[in-house]
């Protein structure tokens, strides 16, 4: 087949669909219902063996595989829902790998026999977080509102004190490893005078003593959405609104469960939210970012920019990733100075690995277990 257009991010596209066994399918066979979904069938470098609901999905090499074999025969996923089980399950040697909390990370596994037999490694995982603000909402149609409004969220105490330091603070929308990000752009800083001149010249003052600050009559006072399950975003909520109290601001608080919540996004029927974006190592913009996408697509926050329109319809046809870095750049700069949202952070993922296992790197993207092998005398599952 062809594409109607040239697209830099064609090939992986393809490489991304997947492939399905159609002598497993007859015709009219419900694919969503199908007993393929409990059994897969694949090409990759393992096979699937074995799913016991509730308690382990088995994966065994597979030797048939087109490229490089792993050395790993077999790898067991075990289902442990409380965290705390399975860090004490990790310690007595019931696990070898097991992703942390930031809890555990920082003061459950720092004790000298932990580190003896466990390595502690961590990536910045290929997402952000954000707080979006509804820019068709008459409160947020104004960039220097916007600017104010994330110069009066102290990143940098919320960073260190919620979430352990854990993470970075970003400042657009790419993979913070990735060449597409601009490290040259420095986030905002907390500075609650500034954010306070910024909102004075955009005319939101407190004419009538209230102690809320108006503009043509219509009070600052918005409602901020957050999902119910995500204790993260009260924490953060909570912070925001005292904040924004102390400068003459009115934030409500609505907590919905997930269904709801990303309803409410999804139609545009919000005024402020919190949310988050995973990404790839090369990311398109267009879906997010673009015009055309703000009243159908992912673009919630109705972010309208003609530079920046351009900028990713050239990016998309531009096959030299060189020139594709300057012009993501230049968009990271174009929303940067905007604030459609306020970046939030780029977190970590905290890994435990049992020291038995040789050849464990930590690449930009994370951990490859199929490059991992265990020396004959240190191996547990020998098969008889």
């Amino acid at each position: 087949f062809f594409y109607r257009r040239p697209y830099f991010l064609a090939l992986e596209f393809c490489g991304g669909i997947p492939i399905v066994p159609t002598h497993l399918f007859k015709p009219g066979d419900d694919f969503n219902a199908h007993p393929i979904g409990r059994h897969p069938i694949g090409t990759g470098p393992y096979r699937f063996a074995k799913w016991e609901t509730g308690k382990e999905i088995v994966l065994v090499r597979n030797d048939d595989y087109w490229g490089s074999k792993p050395y790993l025969k077999k790898i067991v996923f075990k289902f442990i829902t409380d965290s705390t089980v399975a860090l004490q399950v990790l310690k007595q040697g019931g696990l070898d790998l097991m992703g942390l909390r930031p809890i555990q990370w920082v003061y459950q596994t720092r004790g000298k026999r932990f580190h003896a037999h466990f390595r502690k490694l961590s990536y910045y995982l290929p997402q952000y977080s954000y707080i979006g603000w509804n820019m068709r909402k008459p409160w947020f149609r104004d960039r220097r509102v916007r600017q104010a409004m994330t110069m009066l969220i102290d990143r940098k105490t919320i960073l260190e004190k919620l979430l352990f330091g854990l993470g970075t603070i970003v400042t657009g929308p790419f993979y913070v490893n990735s060449p597409d990000y601009d490290r040259s752009v420095r986030p905002y800083p907390y500075d609650p005078n500034r954010a306070v001149q910024l909102l004075e010249e955009a005319g939101w003052v407190d004419h009538d003593g209230d102690g809320i600050c108006d503009k043509d009559g219509m009070p600052f006072r918005f409602e901020f959405l957050i999902s119910a399950g995500s204790r993260f975003a009260e924490q953060l909520a909570t912070i925001l609104q005292e904040s924004l109290r102390d400068v003459g601001i009115e934030m409500r608080i609505r907590k919905l469960e997930w269904a709801t919540f990303i309803q409410k996004v999804q139609s545009r029927d919000f005024d402020a939210c919190t949310l988050g974006w995973s990404l790839g190592w090369e990311s398109d913009p267009y879906q997010v970012w673009h015009s055309s996408q703000a009243d159908k697509g992912s673009n919630f926050v109705g972010f309208v920019n003609n530079e920046a329109d351009r900028i990713i319809e050239e990016a998309r046809r531009e096959f030299d990733a060189e020139k594709r870095h300057a012009l993501y750049h230049r968009f990271h700069e174009i929303v940067h100075y905007e604030q459609p949202y306020t970046f939030l952070f780029t977190m970590k993922a905290l890994v435990a690995v049992d020291r038995r296992f040789r050849n464990v790197r930590v690449y930009p993207m994370g951990l490859d277990p199929k490059e991992w092998w265990v020396p004959l005398s240190l191996q547990k599952y020998r098969e008889p």
